[in-house]
């Protein structure tokens, strides 16, 4: 975990000011499966470790979010091998007597109703923000009743009232989920499916589609999280066509929400994952000096995505912008986003692979971005 440390002006050099970390804590197997959040896994480091990279982290001006599993427990969770745990059992169980899977066996379901499971839940999110991270990452909140998260984060705003709390979830119409949970934001699976889909080769109608969907979600009283990829899915370059991965960073990080790049998607990274495969092929281990072996299309595609970083850094009012004007016309997307005095006009061809934008009164140093990389010929994308 320590030797993050030595990424934080990758990092920095992409705009980002957040950290989002995969599960840290002690755990049976793929980190998801936890046995404890009060202790780190031994295979990433210790808590001094951590401690370390939020502290270096933080003085570069960038915040860590931890990734909490709570929507389930590994079957060697604690209080189930504590044999001196006694009283509330915060975990359900059948007529039988036994656990209740979550999704698959080596996972348990909590009782979400459980005061004691509740307790134990904010308790873990305070001790670490304590300790000095911006928020976290709730996998699977899709999964847990609203009341859950409305009574946990009730108490842990109480202490961290500017504490950020990212829920995962699937339903494309989230502002609904925001209300009825009270998390800080909500993931945007839809967006990221609907900008794969269209840059291999979907419909231009589906692409609009999403985009006005999007503009519906950032009506909602938080921003939504958008992404082009994570751990659960193929690499963005395994789906997207080489020349076409501009015009995906173009998309994410000119349209209104929270961005996050994935690790490694920033330089083409691919992988030979397949669904329903070890998901490890998905997140393999780098060093900062990987960075100096690039071939020419990583580098290039680095160059760009660090141009569109900038200009997102100098316009911070694209967050909670409004996103207006979407239309397809002659081969090319466009879309207005406007805010805070400002506009931009975005356009996207898929045939040619070019990509421009067009500020209005947007404050940035640099006039307005122009990509265009021809498309290799059929077959060789």
């Amino acid at each position: 975990m320590r030797e993050l440390i030595d990424w934080l002006p990758h990092v920095a050099s992409l705009g980002a000011d957040g950290l989002l970390l995969g599960p840290v804590f002690g755990s049976v197997s793929h980190g998801y499966d936890t046995v404890s959040h009060r202790v780190i896994d031994d295979r990433l480091g210790t808590v001094a470790d951590l401690d370390a990279l939020v502290g270096a982290a933080s003085a570069g001006g960038i915040s860590v979010v931890l990734d909490g599993a709570f929507a389930y427990a590994s079957r060697s969770f604690w209080r189930l091998t504590d044999p001196a745990e006694v009283g509330d059992p915060w975990f359900l169980r059948d007529r039988r007597g036994e656990l209740v899977p979550w999704r698959v066996d080596s996972l348990v379901t909590p009782d979400y109703e459980s005061s004691g499971y509740q307790d134990y839940v904010a308790d873990v999110l305070s001790y670490w923000l304590d300790r000095g991270v911006a928020g976290w990452r709730l996998d699977s909140a899709w999964s847990v009743p609203a009341d859950f998260w409305r009574r946990v984060l009730a108490r842990v705003r109480k202490t961290h009232p500017t504490a950020w709390f990212l829920g995962q979830f699937f339903d494309d119409d989230l502002p609904p989920v925001v209300n009825r949970t009270t998390v800080s934001s909500t993931t945007e699976y839809a967006l990221m499916h609907g900008i794969r889909e269209w840059l291999s080769g979907g419909a231009a109608d589906g692409m609009v589609t999403t985009l006005r969907l999007h503009r519906h979600n950032c009506y909602s009283r938080s921003t939504p999280h958008t992404f082009l990829g994570n751990h659960d899915f193929a690499r963005l370059a395994d789906t997207v066509p080489a020349p076409l991965l501009p015009a995906a960073f173009c998309l994410l990080l000119t349209l209104p929400g929270i961005p996050a790049i994935y690790y490694g998607d920033e330089f083409a990274t691919t992988s030979t994952w397949a669904e329903g495969g070890p998901d490890s092929a998905l997140r393999p281990a780098m060093s900062p000096g990987d960075l100096n072996q690039l071939g020419d299309g990583s580098q290039s595609l680095l160059t760009s995505v660090r141009a569109l970083a900038s200009f997102r850094r100098a316009n911070t009012w694209l967050t909670s912008a409004t996103l207006d004007d979407i239309s397809w016309s002659a081969g090319a997307l466009s879309y207005l986003v406007t805010g805070d005095g400002a506009s931009i006009r975005v356009h996207i061809n898929p045939t040619s692979g070019a990509v421009q934008l067009h500020p209005g009164d947007a404050r940035t140093p640099a006039a307005g971005y122009n990509h265009n990389t021809p498309r290799p010929p059929t077959g060789q994308a």
